[in-house]
C-alpha cells in the first residue's frame, strides 16, 4: 500500500480532531452517518444506554416530584389542622374569659370576620363585651328583700325594749317561753301548715 501524502496525513488529523472534539463532534459524526449510513461510530453503541439512563433518570424525578407534592399537601394539611385548633382553643379562650353567650359569641367570630383579624379572639371578645350593656339585676337574691334591722322600717315594742335593756329583754322573753313554749315558737317562728 503507497504511503498516505502529508496533505492525507493532515486531512486524517483534521477530521479525527474534529470528530474527537467536544463541542463539533456530534455534529460532525451525525453528518458522516447521514453521509455514510453502513458506518460504526460510538454514538451507536452508547445511545442506547444513555436513553435508558434519560429515561430512568426521567421516572425517578417523576416520582420525586410526585412525593414532594404529596409531601408538601400532607404539610399543607397538618399545618391548617394546627392552625384551625389554636383557632378553636383562643376561641373557646376567650368566650370562658369575657363569659359570652351563644349570641355573644357569634357576635365575637362577625367581630373578627370584619376586622379580618383572626389571630387575636381576645380582643373580639372584649370588644363584644365592652358593646354588651349588663343585665340589670332584680335585687339582691341573696338577703331578705325586707329587712326591719333594729325596728327602723316598722316600729316593734320588743326591738325597742331589747335596745333599751337587753337583759330584761332576755328575762322577759324567757318568762313568755316558759309559760307556753308551742305558742312561743310558733309566735316567733311562724306557724307550721
Amino acid at each position: 500500500m503507497a504511503e498516505a501524502t502529508v496533505a492525507q496525513q493532515r486531512a486524517e488529523a483534521l477530521i479525527n480532531s474534529l470528530w474527537n472534539d467536544a463541542s463539533l463532534g456530534p455534529t460532525v459524526r451525525k453528518a458522516a452517518k447521514s453521509q455514510f449510513p453502513d458506518i460504526s461510530i460510538p454514538d451507536d453503541q452508547i445511545e442506547p444506554v444513555v436513553q435508558l439512563v434519560k429515561n430512568e433518570a426521567e421516572q425517578v424525578r417523576n416520582e420525586l416530584k410526585t412525593l414532594r407534592e404529596e409531601r408538601d399537601a400532607e404539610r399543607k394539611t397538618a399545618e391548617e389542622a394546627k392552625q384551625r385548633a389554636n383557632l378553636e382553643r383562643s376561641l373557646d379562650e376567650a368566650r370562658n374569659k369575657f363569659g359570652l353567650t351563644s349570641e355573644g359569641f357569634d357576635a365575637m367570630v362577625n367581630r373578627m370576620k370584619e376586622t379580618g383579624n383572626f389571630s387575636d379572639a381576645e380582643a373580639a371578645a372584649a370588644w363584644v363585651a365592652s358593646k354588651t350593656p349588663p343585665k340589670q339585676a332584680a335585687g339582691p337574691t341573696w338577703a331578705p328583700q325586707s329587712l326591719n334591722l333594729f325596728g327602723s322600717k316598722n316600729y316593734d315594742e320588743n326591738l325597742a325594749a331589747l335596745h333599751r335593756d337587753p337583759q330584761e329583754y332576755m328575762d322577759q322573753q324567757l318568762t313568755e317561753f316558759v309559760r307556753d313554749p308551742d305558742k312561743y315558737v310558733a309566735d316567733t317562728f311562724g306557724r307550721v301548715a
